[in-house]
């Protein structure tokens, strides 16, 4: 093959022509990366082309190999491979950064076939590949090597490993020993601001060994030594690995080859033109890959279609003849219900809600083993110490465990649980005090936006933490955690309504869940007198109604722990005509129908609303006029009934602002 006097073999064309589609999609779209998809490049075209198992007609394929861009800024580089897979067509990538394409800015997880992971802000996505080798590994060692058996890949860039959350995800995958989880560093060493060196001078071969990785060292352009690295990462049976690829930026380049400027913006016009001649290609041509180039890439299709068609016929054989194991796997990847004996709460007990949640995952475990999760380091205060012991420890010695012990490592667990479910096939939780939910916000707002239906339990849901003191006592967290879109906030009343919220949470199938339960005791309501606990499917439901006999209507919206407290303001106010709102899942309330809420926010003369938080945000359903009673500061240290007491949240303070209130309008 002769291109401009140079003389190139079939893969390096491949490469060629790869780099001009970045060049003229970051180009067309006047907007993207273009150096870090050079210098990622040739890793990415070997892996896709001679060692990622996939089903070519299937990207969901469930025994597919896993690769995640960390550096989901490279996105450019990634679409260019899809394209040359078969699952993208040259008008998507014309259409790259464009409203409504399926090659969005960043990669996105369910609108682009073949993104395992919505990526871009960096170091999140070196924690969902834990997760996803995690994942991989639990379900081979349940349901057997013949059935699970693939490897989880990842790419991160200089700037990905930067991020605290991925070394923390490196450091749990090494001390677990995943030895099918095979990552690829990109070591250009250039990022937005200028050279790494301005702000890092680790030695990541040292860390990588110091966590417990297998280390190899390559020239990032060099095909072979790729291959080999590979080889001998797949052989690895302890260990994570870790390929370190040293390389400059935007290698290839006319002019431009290692100028850090190349890493988030597009070529000039001149460049591109001269670096298409540089590669030996027509410059006047754009979007344009050769019929050899494809017809290469795709040459071992036919034994990749034989692979899947077998895998799929030894699993409908295995359903057909093992019981025991179609029985799991209707469970696991179909969602079949399985029966449980919910735990029940009699009235007159006072039960921390906390409690709850323990009982409700060992009631769990025995019936789906696909059920695994864990603390960040609270096991004892998030009641998760009973469902660890009976499931064990997942680690290097026991891939069969189904708890997490993720140690202080708020922000890897949420990365990490969110590989989990973008794997598929497991129920997965975690598990902090709420007032860390600011250590795994990114990671939550992440799953919301991936759909993703991962639980996370939060204990210790208010002030009533007590002599921790303001450091752990969540103020701002529920309002802000409100405010993410897609994401279920449950904060249930009493335990049995507790059971009704992690039952929710766990039928979801797209809405990522946040399970608020108390430190303290709070008491078991009498459902005789107040409207079923059921009533918290819609979100809001009237606890306990007005007594028509009585002319002063005021509504009180509440949640959680309030709720109890604002039966006792009710009960010291018995002059006026009082509903009680019990407001315990705003987002499934939002869910209903128009006259379902407008019969919730009924039209009284007096809306007040009681939430051991913000007051900011209750305005939505008690309007400009209504009174909102909370905590618009920092908390105190002290016991919680002190505390609250300190803070107006009793019910004398309380009483005494609705009285105030009442005779004020």
């Amino acid at each position: 093959m002769q291109k401009n006097d140079i003389k190139i073999d079939i893969e390096q064309m491949s490469i060629n022509q790869a780099k001009a589609l970045i060049m003229d999609m970051v180009r067309g779209a006047d907007s993207g990366h273009t150096g870090g998809p050079f210098s990622s490049l040739d890793f990415t075209y070997v892996l896709y082309k001679d060692f990622l198992k996939f089903n070519p007609d299937d990207p969901d394929w469930f025994n597919r190999d896993r690769f995640v861009l960390s550096a989901g800024h490279e996105s450019a580089l990634l679409y260019t491979m899809l394209y040359y897979v078969g699952w993208l067509d040259i008008q998507d990538l014309k259409d790259f950064r464009k409203i409504g394409s399926r090659t969005p800015g960043h990669p996105e997880r369910g609108i682009t076939p073949g993104v395992e992971a919505t990526t871009g802000p960096l170091g999140q996505g070196v924690g969902n590949a834990v997760g996803l080798a995690v994942a991989e590994s639990v379900l081979r060692n349940q349901f057997g090597s013949d059935i699970i058996n693939h490897f989880t890949y990842f790419l991160h860039s200089d700037g990905d490993i930067q991020e605290p959350v991925a070394l923390g995800s490196v450091a749990i995958a090494g001390h677990w020993g995943l030895s099918k989880l095979i990552g690829y560093y990109d070591a250009n060493e250039a990022q937005i601001s200028g050279e790494v060196d301005r702000s890092d001078s680790v030695d990541y071969v040292k860390f990588y060994e110091s966590n417990n990785w297998h280390v190899q060292e390559v020239d990032g352009q060099n095909r072979d030594q790729i291959r080999n690295a590979i080889r001998y990462a797949q052989m690895e049976v302890e260990k994570p690995s870790i390929i370190i690829g040293h390389n400059v930026i935007a290698p290839g380049c006319a002019t431009m080859e290692g100028d850090h400027n190349t890493h988030g913006a597009p070529l000039p016009h001149d460049e591109i033109k001269k670096t298409k001649i540089k590669l030996g290609l027509e410059a006047d041509k754009f979007f344009h890959v050769t019929k050899d180039v494809i017809s290469d890439f795709r040459e071992s299709y036919s034994y990749a279609r034989t692979e899947a068609e077998a895998w799929n016929t030894a699993l409908r054989n295995k359903l057909a003849s093992d019981q025991k194991f179609s029985s799991s796997w209707n469970i696991c990847i179909n969602n079949q219900d399985a029966l449980i004996e919910w735990p029940k709460y009699k009235y007159g007990q006072n039960i921390a809600t906390r409690k709850v949640w323990g009982a409700v995952i060992e009631s769990m475990a025995p019936k789906i083993k696909t059920l695994v999760g864990g603390s960040a380091d609270l096991e004892p205060s998030n009641c998760t110490t009973g469902f660890a012991n009976m499931v064990k420890d997942f680690n290097k010695t026991n891939h069969k465990g189904r708890n997490f012990a993720y140690g202080v490592r708020e922000f890897p667990m949420g990365t990490i649980n969110n590989g989990i479910a973008q794997h598929g096939g497991l129920k997965v939780f975690g598990a902090s005090f709420f007032v860390f939910s600011d250590y795994e916000r990114p990671a939550i707002r992440m799953r919301a936006l991936q759909e993703l239906p991962v639980i996370t339990e939060y204990t210790h849901d208010s002030i009533f933490v007590g002599e921790d003191g303001p450091t752990h006592q969540p103020i701002e967290h529920l309002m802000a955690l409100r405010a993410i879109p897609k994401l279920l906030v449950l904060r249930p009343c009493d335990a049995n309504e507790a059971v009704v919220a992690s039952k929710i949470a766990f039928e979801q199938s797209k809405y990522p869940s946040l399970i608020l339960l108390s430190r303290q005791a709070l008491p078991v309501l009498n459902r005789d007198i107040y409207s079923s606990e059921k009533g918290f499917r819609k979100g809001a439901y009237v606890l306990s109604d007005y007594d028509n006999s009585k002319k002063e209507k005021i509504s009180i919206f509440c949640s959680g722990s309030e709720v109890s407290l604002a039966i006792d303001v009710m009960k010291k106010l018995d002059n006026f005509n009082i509903r009680i709102v019990n407001f315990g899942c705003w987002e499934l309330f939002e869910m209903q129908s128009d006259d379902y809420k407008k019969e919730i926010i009924f039209d009284s003369s007096h809306k007040v609303s009681i939430e051991a938080g913000v007051t900011d945000g209750w305005q939505k359903y008690t309007s400009n006029t209504g009174l909102n009673i909370g905590i618009d500061s920092f908390g105190e240290s002290g016991p919680g009934k002190d505390v609250a007491e300190s803070l107006g949240l009793d019910v004398d303070s309380i009483t005494k602002k609705i009285i105030k209130f009442v005779q004020q309008k």
